[in-house]
């Protein structure tokens, strides 16, 4: 007797992420059942074009995300008892296991985006928006580089009153540290945000008093202080 259970195992049939004993009851029921069979097929296809799509390095929200999604979305069960299925529900049920596939192979595979539009940004403690402060009537940038290597580049508007800081190539650190940014003025030194690699971008308020920003070396939750040299320091003219 075919059942549902059997049926809702195509899509993890063809990406072999089944036990050793449903594969060999899979396998069995394969041969009994055309309709899964050919599902399979288009299933290993689709993994293949997956495949062979543009990869980039999937950032920390792009991963949460697809966890989430992957959690939360429920396959819709399938039709037994028919040789035949309309266009609608089979159509229905070939996009649902495909979206499964798709998001398995960007949690494995590191964040895989198909297309140039969907492509992520690098790792950030904050996803930079850096439009409206680039396209400012009064944006400036600067750059400056790193005492051991790697740079920041720092635009920003008076005007606006912000600031999109970007690190750039700095060294890779030791486990359980990161990079800080930091904006300086009068008063002292004001936390911008985290970034977990040397490459990243975070966005700040830049009250008028602020004159410089600098990168230090923390502890990975970040320090209400730089406890350390900074790495490479932007003079704000």
């Amino acid at each position: 007797m075919i059942t549902a259970e059997a049926h809702t195992l195509t899509g993890a049939y063809a990406l072999d992420a089944v036990t050793d004993l449903e594969r060999a009851a899979f396998d069995r029921h394969l041969a009994e059942c055309p309709t899964c069979a050919r599902e399979v097929a288009e299933f290993r296809e689709t993994a293949a074009l997956l495949g062979l799509a543009m990869t980039t390095e999937s950032t920390t929200r792009l991963r949460s995300r697809v966890l989430t999604a992957a959690a939360t979305t429920r396959q819709v069960p399938p039709t037994v008892g028919t040789a035949t299925r309309t266009g609608r529900s089979w159509r229905k049920r070939i996009v649902v296991v495909v979206g499964g596939i798709a998001a398995a192979a960007a949690v494995l595979a590191g964040g895989i985006s198909i297309g140039a539009q969907q492509s992520e940004p690098a790792p950030t403690a904050q996803v930079a928006e850096p439009a409206g402060v680039a396209n400012a009537p009064d944006a400036q940038v600067l750059r400056a580089d790193g005492a051991d290597g790697g740079s920041a580049v720092v635009t920003f508007s008076r005007q606006q009153g912000e600031a999109l800081v970007t690190a750039q190539s700095l060294p890779p650190l030791e486990a359980g540290r990161a990079y800080q940014v930091w904006i300086i003025g009068p008063h002292g030194a004001r936390s911008a945000g985290v970034l977990h690699t040397g490459s990243g971008s975070v966005t700040t308020p830049l009250p008028a008093e602020v004159d410089r920003v600098g990168v230090t070396a923390e502890p990975a939750a970040g320090s209400a202080q730089p406890t350390t040299p900074a790495v490479v320091r932007v003079p704000l003219a």
